[in-house]
């Protein structure tokens, strides 16, 4: 048996010995530092919550470099909060501030993500309810009698606000993050009285060389569609104006409106759904729709689910015999443009027709909160309705739905309260919250759509005035300025801005509130009052 020969490698050099007579001056001194190396402190770390992590830091400079360590992080924000995204992203506007938040599907390359310590502290923020407020002085505040409601809407750092108080020219106003006001003039083309703005639709599409679109409706049923760089709002200029060729219930004034680029869909208050198709540069009505059982406050929420279909969904309320009020919702798929790939298009738009016009809805699905079933039913079904029925309302302040959750926001009666306040400004309040399931409907088995109750939210004292939903969080704003968040997914909320105290129905001013939301911020108003609660701190 031959023996094992040695490898060719050459042989390392031999340690160098260590003794108590001659120590060498290049080592170090022994401490628990430097013991470990940095591969081991970070696991250590790993077990560590986020606030002894944070305690861990201010111990040395390499502590404090390898507490910050990014893998770290995210394997916290995972635990903490499951898929890698920061909710209430809306629109593909990109940050001008480094900070990559955009929403993220939950199969995303994790790895685009940069900054997930800043991500944990903006996200338990949230859940807790800690922010900075700042109060924006953008609109002016004019003395009159008739107060007006603000629109807001939010791209990336732009805030764009308008009043809906008359003026024979509207404005606009566009605030970047850098603090810096741009005013749009609206000039109406066909009327010579005072108008106001109605209603406002940003472009969900995405936008070419940094311009956003934006639609703004005034109450002669006119609108008008402006170009709006998000950095430099100075470069906003006027693309399209629509003139209706009659005034009438049906298109003046349009209360609320989406907008995906070519399609705009406008509802009026008379409850007429109208859709324009914008591709050639000009507004052209292709269809228009009225309801005789769906009533305000309403929802729109516009989505593109293939290349060549949209998909609209309308919350709304419905009336509950004898003198009640519950929600519907209704989903309506509509053609897009045909595309050069239509061909290939998945199963669930197999049953388009080439007869279908585009611009044109081809299917609609309701369901409603409390629908009673037809015929004979047995005692099951009666136990339904009888759940269904207990939940209806007096009146509805507010209902909102991002295509899966969708909540209602009951309108109480003015009563006194057990606080002693004369009011109830002051009593706890309740939000219902519903699951939406519309299955798909290319399977011949698939069931319908579906609203289910899920449970009822409480916490919030006072009556709400205006609700804001995305992403699976709500933001809800009472009539005594409280500010609630709600997370859909878990069920719980938390108080942002208490009640003011003091408050009552006599001295209150009951104009309709609004509230905006993205993944930083929260932007509410009331008239002219415009408050920004920050969450990035």
């Amino acid at each position: 048996m031959s023996k094992h020969r040695l490898s060719s490698a050459p042989i390392p050099p031999a340690k160098r010995l260590h003794t108590l007579s001659s120590p060498s001056p290049s080592l170090l001194p022994f401490s628990f530092e430097n013991s470990l190396s940095d591969e081991i402190v970070v696991l250590i770390f790993s077990h560590l919550s986020s606030v002894d992590l944070c305690q861990s830091q201010p111990t040395s400079k390499s502590w404090s470099r390898l507490a910050s360590d990014n893998e770290l992080w995210r394997d916290l924000f995972l635990k903490a909060f499951g898929r890698p995204r920061l909710r209430g992203s809306r629109g593909f506007v990109g940050r001008t501030d480094g900070k990559e938040v955009k929403s993220l599907p939950g199969r995303a390359n994790t790895e685009l993500v940069k900054d997930w310590k800043w991500m944990f502290r903006i996200s338990t923020n949230w859940r807790n309810g800690r922010c900075a407020v700042e109060d924006v002085d953008v609109i002016p505040r004019v003395p009159s009698i008739h107060a007006g409601q603000t629109h807001i809407l939010l791209a990336g750092p732009l805030t764009i606000l308008a009043s809906s108080r008359e003026s024979s020219t509207p404005e606009i106003r566009l605030r970047t993050a850098a603090c810096s006001n741009h005013t749009l003039a609206y000039t109406p083309a066909a009327s010579q009285q005072p108008v106001r703005i109605t209603a406002l639709a940003l472009d969900q599409s995405v936008p070419t060389s940094g311009h956003i679109r934006m639609a703004c409706f005034i109450s002669s049923g006119e609108f008008t569609v402006f170009s709006t760089n998000h950095t430099e709002p100075s470069k906003s200029h006027r693309i399209l104006t629509y003139v209706p060729t009659r005034r009438s219930a049906r298109v003046s004034p349009i209360m609320h409106a989406v907008y995906h680029h070519p399609l705009l869909m406008t509802l009026s208050e008379a409850f007429t759904l109208s859709i324009y198709d914008l591709s050639t540069g000009t507004a052209k009505l292709t269809q228009m729709l009225t309801s005789f059982t769906s009533f305000p406050p309403t929802s729109l929420v516009l989505s593109m689910p293939t290349p060549s279909t949209y998909k609209l969904i309308l919350t709304y309320a419905i009336p509950v015999y004898p003198a009640h009020w519950s929600v519907g919702v209704t989903e309506l798929i509509i053609a897009g443009l045909p595309t050069a790939n239509s061909s290939t298009l998945p199963s669930s738009s197999s049953f388009l027709s080439p007869e279908v016009e585009p611009m044109t809805i081809i299917s609609t699905r309701t369901a409603r909160a409390v629908d009673i079933p037809q015929g004979w039913i047995d005692e099951r079904k009666l136990a339904q309705m009888r759940e269904q029925w207990s939940r209806k309302v007096a009146r509805i302040a507010d209902v909102h739905t991002d295509g899966k959750w969708v909540i209602l926001a009951p309108e109480d009666s003015v009563q006194s309260s057990s606080s002693g306040h004369a009011s109830s400004l002051y009593t706890p309040t309740s939000l219902q919250l519903y699951r939406l399931s519309l299955p798909s409907t290319s399977s011949v088995s698939s069931s319908g759509p579906k609203l289910m109750f899920v449970k009822t939210l409480t916490g919030q004292l006072g009556p709400i005035s205006a609700l804001s939903l995305s992403d699976g969080r709500c933001v809800s704003f009472g009539l005594n300025g409280s500010i609630w968040v709600w997370d859909m997914e878990r069920g719980v909320g938390a108080e942002v801005a208490k009640p003011e105290e003091g408050g009552t129905f006599d001295n209150l001013d009951l104009t309709k509130r609004s509230v905006a939301f993205d993944e930083r911020r929260i932007v509410t108003a009331v008239d002219s009052k415009i408050a920004v609660r920050r969450f990035d701190i």
